[in-house]
């Protein structure tokens, strides 16, 4: 769900190519949701393999990584891992949103409007334990390397930036920012928006506050730790009031207010983990996409031959930068 900023937060188009030799850590959870939203069949149903198992983020997963490979981008994948209790809130009116939106989907079905199945199927997404961990599998039969994070995959992904271990994350929603971020990558994965990059300097001194004032406007709005934030104040008001000082009148009414801004400014983060891409697992890669994910396996093999070179060229490059 994410902070609303809405138009509050500058954004400027670039080219996939303006990422070139970048490494960007990609909140994986926000975009596997992406590719199980959009990579669905007419009436709005996931794609699906012979014994009915979802098969739409694999697809995602597999064709969007050699895409980004081609741009000579290394992608890092960071997972969730424990959310914080005070996101119980908003699991729970996401939960109540997927209950009303398949209720829809199924008067829709009803009545054979395939325009309505298609808007409704698309708001019924679940990301089942077997499915992350399918991701996490196939990922590592690619090579490309992935992080459980301990809390949250965007804290985690903020933290590689700050470390300047990552360019950017890659996330549709702007939370990054709110853990320090420098900078973040919208609509990687959308095939008709144009990618965004948001850099958290030009939004501050866009906005004329510092990030500690970011977070605090965040938390006037809501947050995923407060759904709703304090009624009646949107991304503008919340900046003014913030701006003028008077931000202690309405935090007062905040529940947890000094707990949600503790969980953005000291993140639970891990470093245990590796960056490196690893040679692909071709003979997994063919069990997995085309035995059980029922794939085809004409346009598989040609995808699985082009991963193998990508990541070939890529650590013999490594291998010649080493010796100077």
């Amino acid at each position: 769900m994410g902070v609303q900023f809405n138009d509050l937060i500058p954004k400027r188009e670039i080219l996939l190519k303006d990422l070139k030799n970048k490494t960007l850590a990609i909140d994986s959870m926000n975009i596997l949701y992406q590719f199980l939203s959009s990579i669905r069949l007419n009436d709005g149903s996931p794609l699906r393999n012979s014994k009915g198992e979802i098969t739409s983020i694999y697809n995602g997963l597999f064709y969007k990584n050699i895409y980004i490979l081609e741009y000579e981008i290394t992608p890092v994948w960071v997972f969730d891992g424990k959310p914080p209790e005070l996101k119980y809130e908003t699991r729970e009116e996401r939960k109540k949103i997927k209950e009303r939106a398949a209720q829809e989907y199924k008067k829709a079905k009803n009545e054979g409007n395939l325009e309505d199945m298609y808007k409704y199927a698309k708001r019924v997404n679940y990301l089942e334990p077997k499915i992350v961990e399918n991701s996490k599998n196939l990922l590592r039969l690619m090579g490309i390397p992935y992080i459980n994070a301990p809390s949250e995959g965007e804290a985690q992904c903020s933290y590689l930036v700050k470390k300047g271990e990552a360019y950017g994350v890659v996330s549709q929603d702007y939370d990054a920012l709110l853990y320090g971020s420098t900078r973040i990558i919208r609509n990687i994965t959308s095939s008709n928006k144009p990618l965004e990059l948001i850099e958290l300097e030009e939004v501050l001194n866009h906005l004329g506050i510092t990030l500690e004032d970011l977070i605090d406007v965040a938390i006037l709005i809501g947050t995923d730790y407060n759904v709703g934030g304090i009624k009646g104040i949107g991304p503008k008001k919340a900046l003014n009031i913030v701006k003028n000082n008077i931000k202690e009148e309405y935090v007062k009414d905040i529940p947890n207010y000094h707990k949600i801004k503790n969980i953005f400014k000291n993140p639970e983060i891990t470093d245990n983990y590796k960056l490196n891409m690893e040679y692909p697992d071709v003979e997994g890669l063919k069990k997995f996409l085309i035995d059980e994910m029922d794939f085809s396996e004409k346009r598989v093999i040609p995808y699985i031959k082009k991963l193998e070179k990508l990541i070939y060229e890529r650590k013999n490059q490594s291998k010649l930068e080493a010796w100077f």
